[in-house]
C-alpha cells in the first residue's frame, strides 16, 4: 500500500526540479549479510570510487543537484554537507561505509551509487501524511548522532508529529532499528537528468536481495 507523500507546491515553484523517489516495504531488519560487504567493497565501491575520482562536486550527479537546490534554498553546501556527498567523500578516501544494520546499508549503497541522498524511515513511527518542504527559523531535531540539528531553510519531510527527514541528516524519531518491520525510504532528486526510475528499480532489487524486503511498492512524487 502507497503511502501518502507529498511536495510543496511553493518548493516547486522555487526549484521546479525536486521529485521524491519512494518504497515502501515489509523487512526483518538485522545485521548485513558478509556477502553484501563483499559484493559492495570488492565489485561496487571500486567503480563508483573511479567514476569519481578528479571531479569537483558540483559535477556528480545526484550530489550536483542537491548543492544546486541547498544554496537555491538558502543553505551553504560546504558547510552543511549533503548526506550523499559525505558517504562518496568517505568512497574517495577508500574508507569503508559505515555498518548499520541491512535496510541502512542498502540505503548507502544506493545513495552512493546514485549520488542522491537516500533516507529509511520506520512507518510504524510517523503518523498521518508525509510532505517535503521548507523548514522554518529555528526548526530542527534530534539527528542521529548529534544533539541538535538546525533544520532552518532545508527542505525536510514533516508528518503530523513534526520534522523527521532531510536530504542532509535524519532524525532518531524515525529512524529504521531491528525493531522496524515497515519501511518508507525515500531518495531526494534534484536533477530532471536522473532515471529515477531506473534507480527505483535498482533499489527494489536491492532491498529484495540484501534487507530481505517484501511486498515492495515504488513510486515517485
Amino acid at each position: 500500500m502507497l503511502y501518502d507523500v507529498k511536495i510543496s507546491p511553493e518548493l516547486l515553484i522555487q526549484y521546479p526540479e525536486i521529485r521524491l523517489g519512494c518504497l515502501r516495504f515489509h523487512a526483518s531488519v538485522s545485521a548485513s549479510d558478509p556477502a553484501f560487504w563483499r559484493m559492495l567493497n570488492e565489485e561496487i565501491l571500486p567503480g563508483v570510487r573511479a567514476e569519481i575520482e578528479g571531479k569537483e562536486w558540483s559535477e556528480i550527479p545526484g550530489v550536483r543537484g542537491s548543492r544546486a537546490a541547498y544554496k537555491a534554498f538558502g543553505r551553504n553546501p560546504g558547510r552543511y554537507r549533503v548526506s550523499s556527498e559525505a558517504l562518496l567523500r568517505r568512497v574517495r578516501r577508500g574508507d569503508e561505509l559505515y555498518r548499520v544494520n541491512s535496510v541502512v546499508d542498502v540505503n548507502n549503497l544506493i545513495s552512493v551509487t546514485s549520488g542522491m541522498s537516500v533516507g529509511s524511515y520506520d512507518l510504524g513511527k510517523l503518523s498521518g501524511p508525509v510532505v517535503l518542504q521548507k523548514a522554518a527559523k529555528g526548526a530542527g531535531y534530534p539527528g542521529i548522532g548529534k544533539d541538535f540539528l538546525d533544520m532552518e531553510n532545508m527542505l525536510v519531510l514533516e508528518d503530523e508529529a513534526g520534522l523527521f527527514g532531510s536530504s542532509m541528516s535524519d532524525s532518531t524519531r524515525a529512524m529504521v532499528t531491528d525493531g522496524t518491520t515497515d519501511v518508507l525510504v525515500v531518495a531526494y532528486c534534484f536533477e530532471d537528468a536522473i532515471d529515477l526510475a531506473a534507480v527505483l528499480r535498482e533499489a527494489a532489487r536491492a532491498f529484495a536481495l540484501y534487507a530481505h524486503g517484501e511486498g515492495i511498492e515504488t513510486w515517485i512524487v
